[in-house]
């Protein structure tokens, strides 16, 4: 990536649990040794199933979680070590799109108070101009001003999800955390809701980090894409790259899963995993996806395979690679 660097995260581990009296300590590496970054005005996605950890991930981009190592920076900024007032004053920077359009919204609330809110909080504009500020975003993301005074309950699940927009685009951040923002969405809504915010960012310059474990919904919108596993990046790549040449066994297995991924003419078979990840309190010693592997060798059950460039930036740990 020549472009310039917004969001730059190194080795970040995020444990939870830790030592209980007379009983041997549980500790679940949910986040184990991420690197990435993303440019300013491009989108990353990362994607993995269910337990991958990277909503984790994000909310420790966010400062949601607590880290237990490493270090995220946001531009000048290092994230990693505010606390307190600094914390507060820093989020207007970064916000976040949640998954669930139904439940991030206060159905008390009416929906231009809940796009307001940030406003009246960060200090932003004078009080005067802030009704109208909202009334801009609604139509920004393509909702009518006049809708301000409704509840919740009172849109579908696409609108709720542009209101949801409208309040993370309040405090104009330089990055925008989406946490599988349309899969609780009609097809056909999910498009309508990606492309609002495809026109968004080549209108505003912004930069989002995209979780989602929909590789068709990735493919749509990300510029890069890194596949997280069991709390590791087991590959990582611009988007082209990684649909086309896949390096690793997971990436593959989870593109076969994707009928629009696949090669036209079937000479790409569909890959069936077996089994389930590893727990994340008793991690394997060698390559944690060696247990469902269909190319697996002796040696990725003893050695930890690294993250290396396999050529032209792309990113895979695998032996096979060797």
């Amino acid at each position: 990536m020549s472009e310039e660097i917004l969001l730059e995260v190194k080795d970040l581990k995020v444990h939870f649990g830790g030592k209980k009296l007379f009983k041997k300590p549980r500790i679940v590496h949910a986040v184990d040794g991420v690197s990435f970054s993303v440019p300013k005005g491009k989108t990353l996605g990362i994607v993995g199933e269910s337990g991958s950890g990277k909503t984790t991930t994000a909310l420790a981009v966010l400062r949601l979680v607590p880290i237990t190592a490493g270090t995220i920076q946001l531009d000048d900024m290092k994230i990693s070590t505010l606390e307190g007032e600094d914390l507060r004053k820093s989020r207007r920077r970064f916000q976040m799109i949640f998954q669930d359009p139904y439940s991030s919204l206060d159905p008390r609330q009416r929906v231009g108070d809940i796009v307001r809110e940030p406003l009246d909080l960060m200090e932003i504009g004078d009080e005067g101009e802030r009704d109208q500020i909202v009334r801009d975003l609604f139509a920004q993301v393509g909702l009518r001003p006049e809708l301000t005074s409704l509840f919740p309950h009172q849109f579908s699940g696409g609108q709720r999800q542009r209101v949801g927009l409208a309040r993370a685009l309040a405090t104009k951040p330089d990055l925008i955390v989406c946490d599988e923002p349309v899969s609780a969405l009609d097809v056909a809504v999910q498009a309508q809701i990606l492309n609002v915010m495809r026109k968004l960012q080549e209108d505003m310059g912004l930069t989002y980090l995209f979780i989602s474990h929909d590789l068709g919904v990735v493919q749509h919108l990300c510029d890069y894409i890194a596949v997280m596993y069991l709390g590791q990046i087991v590959e990582q790549a611009d988007r082209i790259s990684l649909f086309k040449n896949p390096q690793h066994p997971y990436t593959k297995a989870l593109l076969s899963a994707v009928p629009k991924a696949r090669a036209r003419d079937g000479s790409e078979e569909f890959i069936r995993l077996k089994g389930d990840p590893p727990s994340p309190i008793n991690l394997p010693k060698g390559c944690r996806f060696a247990g469902r592997c269909p190319v697996v060798m002796d040696k990725c059950h003893t050695v930890p395979p690294e993250l290396k460039d396999q050529g032209s930036g792309h990113m895979a740990s695998c032996h096979l690679l060797d």
